[in-house]
């Protein structure tokens, strides 16, 4: 059922929902007498005011204390406006909205009748506080609310408080409304909010599972569409919302550790079929970019009834559910496009010889027949955001991915952000909005990237999207990894870690090794049917594979995209490895899982472990990344908070192998690797999990050895230090000439000699040097390959480091060590001789002079 209330206030305060006391984005405000306040915050000499009310007429603003103020008594609706600080024309650099007047991009700011009355909202410790705010007539609430369990109305401070801890677990959401006594009506306010478990969550714990809807599973004939004679594969198939809630209720979902559900848009789609890409071939609306309808579900999906139904079921478990918004775009037959043709671009076909897709991406059209919106038309770009909103609340939907982000203006993202922030964040639940900017991987240098970097953040950040699809991770890796093998794991673990380090921080992107762009990852890495890139019958399209390599390929990949950091997405039917070419034979209706294969159904429990191992599994959703340890065919990664850590371990090699990492107190999670005595053994072909709780850092915890006194161990020495175990080379003695011209010595021709030791007893001690060298090795995060008397032309390297330092201890150079080493202790052994000597004649000479 749908977690809703309705609370009255005397037959007007309507509640579906707790609220929070937040900050307008919006600096502009109506103070209290019905005047809108502008300010700019700066040093400046004159500072102006230019609107959309008067563009002749700039408002000299006035300057206290560094805030430069401007108001002016305006009516209810939206202005443009800038500001001129000593005169260069600026946005409001507090308010993220903008549109066009005209030509020219301004600031906007939304004025509301300063007549009715809002709310000051609160929502701490789990009790709700609504304020009761009079407009500018002073006219208080026109009642009380009605009695609520839980609740209470404070008269003197107008003030009504909800205690929503004894809520029943899940979503629930407030609808607040209220008129006051000279019957003017408050802005309603949503607050969407969720109690118990699942109000920790944050998105970085996402398990996306993206489902095209039409492909998915049929869960009523009742409403199967009629064909529209489309070429094979791109005609609708009868996956439905009812299909999607049974999958639902069946723990599908659930029993893989999937918490969050994309599905393609809902809007009604148009009838018939268009031509595809190719000019040739018929293709339906079937996957429901095509819209013909603002605010419809397309009745070939289900009702609104069974949306809301499907919605309800998800939240019931735990799950939340992303809608699919187009904004770039709409079709010929769309209802906007027919009564309002000024709303949309008159541009050339994108792709098309004098059609460059990037010179032309705010205006080119995908295809004759879908219209380009132009976002620079305020109300086409007010109305697209209203049905966003529609779409939002009446559906009671969690977030939204955006199409085709980067062929809009800038605008219809920040301001799309800014609305559905201030409608359904004011409880503080998160609503994530994940955009699509289509780039690519273009080398293997870090600055061959950049553009690729940019263009995805631009989009992100403070007043942007809170993620985007990981389009270079995807074409790194991917494409030159798991499905071709033209590059190693190497390759993968510094593109992986790039991820982490290149996107505006505190994004939370979508990592994915499949999409309904993309042909499917298990046919892109079998080599033994059709090619992949194929689309149409005719070209000869991918099977099923027959042998058990593709399958391996792509539990590799979902072995690493499953414990990667991000919120990543699983491709519907990826998880048995659904088999297809390019769009739209990727897109295969959903095979029931008595039509799985062993190789399938093996793929799919391996795919489901791991996702639930990543629902349970801090370390794996909110941990750091380190890699520590990578070779062409093996990965071993870290994901680590402060109270647990998850070791990932990946092998697509034929053999097993083992790795020194000197790492305890780890349980095996999935898979079959293991640590023992610091080793790492790692099967072949395989995927592993280690799971250790209660750290008690984020780091790896290493087996350390007993910290070492450094100091003096010289007993003849000046500074000797009783207590030191290793000797720091600052020995001093009562003639310091020749220990200083020894100690230069050693200090200009090595470094890090710090194992020769003269001990308490004056024996020279130099039988820790393997162990010494083994140290620095292992600490500079090497592989130590063995001792001096093992080298030979075979094993020629004592230390392999292969990380950007370069460093790696060859035999030759372990060799010129360690006869340094000997010569310096010849050095220390005649300088310790000569002291003696020395001592003993001063000795002699001082019982002459005294007559002994």
């Amino acid at each position: 059922m749908r977690k809703s209330l309705l609370i009255f206030l005397l037959f007007v305060f309507v509640i579906i929902s707790p609220l929070v006391k937040v900050e307008a984005n919006q600096p502009t405000q109506n103070n209290g007498n019905g005047f809108t306040q502008f300010s700019w915050v700066g040093s400046a000499t004159t500072v102006e005011l230019f609107g959309e009310w008067n563009w002749s007429e700039p408002i000299t603003m006035m300057e206290n204390n560094g805030v430069w103020i401007g108001e002016l008594n305006l009516t209810e609706g939206l202005y443009c406006y800038k500001f001129r600080v000593d005169g260069e024309y600026i946005f409001d650099p507090s308010n993220p909205y903008r549109g066009y007047c005209g030509d020219y991009e301004n600031s906007i700011v939304r004025v509301k009748d300063s007549a009715r009355p809002t709310f000051e909202i609160n929502l701490q410790d789990e009790v709700l506080i609504v304020t009761f705010i009079s407009g500018i007539d002073g006219a208080g609430p026109d009642g009380t609310p009605s009695d609520l369990s839980g609740s209470s109305w404070n008269s003197d401070m107008m003030q009504w408080t909800l205690d929503i801890s004894n809520f029943e677990n899940g979503k629930h959401t407030l609808h607040l409304e209220i008129n006051d006594t000279n019957g003017n009506i408050a802005y309603d306010e949503l607050v969407p909010f969720w109690v118990g478990e699942q109000a920790e969550f944050s998105w970085e714990d996402s398990l996306i599972y993206m489902i095209l809807t039409d492909r998915f599973v049929n869960g009523n004939t009742s409403n199967d569409p009629i064909s529209t004679g489309a070429a094979q594969g791109a005609d609708w198939q009868g996956g439905d919302l009812e299909g999607v809630t049974q999958m639902i209720e069946s723990g599908y979902f659930s029993d893989m550790g999937v918490n969050v559900l994309w599905l393609t848009p809902f809007n009604t789609g148009a009838n018939g079929t268009g031509k595809a890409s190719d000019g040739v071939h018929d293709v339906s609306s079937f996957h429901g970019y095509w819209p013909v309808e603002p605010r419809q579900v397309d009745p070939r999906l289900g009702t609104e009834e069974q949306l809301k139904s499907m919605v309800n079921a998800a939240h019931d478990v735990g799950i939340r559910v992303m809608m699919d918004y187009v904004v770039n775009h709409v079709h010929e037959n769309h209802t906007y496009y027919q009564n309002n043709p000024e709303w949309f671009n008159q541009g050339c076909i994108c792709g098309t010889s004098t059609c460059d897709w990037t010179e032309n991406r705010l205006d080119c059209q995908f295809t004759s027949y879908m219209p380009d919106v132009n976002w620079k038309n305020r109300n086409a770009s007010e109305q697209f955001i209203e049905d966003a909103l529609w779409w939002l609340e009446e559906f009671d939907l969690d977030g939204a991915r955006i199409d085709a982000v980067k062929h809009v203006e800038d605008l219809a993202i920040t301001n799309l952000v800014d609305r559905i922030s201030q409608r359904f964040e004011t409880a503080g639940t998160d609503y994530y909005l994940k955009g699509e900017t289509a780039m690519g991987w273009v080398g293997h240098e870090l600055s061959d990237n950049q553009e690729q970097y940019e263009t995805i953040n631009r989009y992100m950040g403070e007043n942007g999207l809170d993620g985007q699809a990981d389009f270079v991770l995807y074409h790194a890796v991917v494409d030159n990894v798991f499905t071709t093998g033209n590059e190693n794991y190497q390759h993968l673990d510094y593109w992986t870690s790039r991820s982490q380090d290149q996107y505006e921080q505190g994004s939370i992107m979508v990592p994915f090794v499949g999409s309904h762009d993309v042909p499917r990852i298990i046919s892109r890495a079998d080599t033994g049917t059709g090619d992949a890139w194929n689309q149409w019958s005719e070209d000869g399209l991918p099977g099923q594979p027959g042998n058990d390599e593709p399958y391996q390929a792509s539990l590799q990949a979902y072995g690493w995209l499953l414990t990667t950091p991000g919120a990543p997405m699983i491709y519907y039917g990826d998880e048995y490895g659904e088999f297809g070419g390019a769009d739209p034979d990727n897109r295969h209706s959903f095979r029931e899982s008595t039509n799985w294969n062993e190789r399938e159904l093996s793929l799919q429990e391996n795919i489901s472990k791991l996702g639930q191992l990543r629902l349970q599994s801090d370390a794996l959703r909110r941990g750091t990344y380190e890699s520590l340890y990578n070779s062409p065919d093996v990965l071993v990664f870290e994901r680590a908070t402060e109270k647990s850590s998850a070791l990932v371990v990946l092998n697509r090699g034929e053999s097993n192998d083992s790795i020194s990492l000197n790492l305890a107190n780890y349980t095996n999670a999935f898979g079959s690797a293991s640590i023992l005595e610091g080793l790492l053994t790692i099967p072949s072909n395989s995927v592993s999990v280690l799971i250790r709780e209660n750290n008690s850092s984020n780091e790896s915890e290493i087996i350390e050895e007993p910290e070492i006194i450094i100091g003096c161990t010289d007993i003849n020495a000046t500074n000797y230090d009783v207590n030191a175990e290793e000797d720091d080379g600052n020995c001093t003695y009562e003639d310091d000439t020749i220990n200083d011209n020894v100690n230069n010595n050693i200090e200009n021709n090595t470094t890090n000699l710090t194992n020769i030791t003269i001990d308490q007893n004056n024996t020279l001690d130099n039988s820790n040097d393997d162990n010494s060298s083994q140290e620095e090795c292992e600490e500079a995060g090497g592989i130590w390959n063995g001792d001096w008397e093992e080298c030979n032309e075979e094993v020629n390297q004592i230390c392999i480091i292969e990380d950007e330092n370069g460093l790696i201890i060859d035999c030759e150079d372990y060799n010129q060590k360690r006869t340094f080493m000997s010569k310096a202790v010849i050095v220390k052994s005649i300088l310790l001789i000569s002291v003696i000597l020395a001592s003993i004649a001063l000795f002699v000479i001082s019982r002459k002079k005294d007559g002994v």
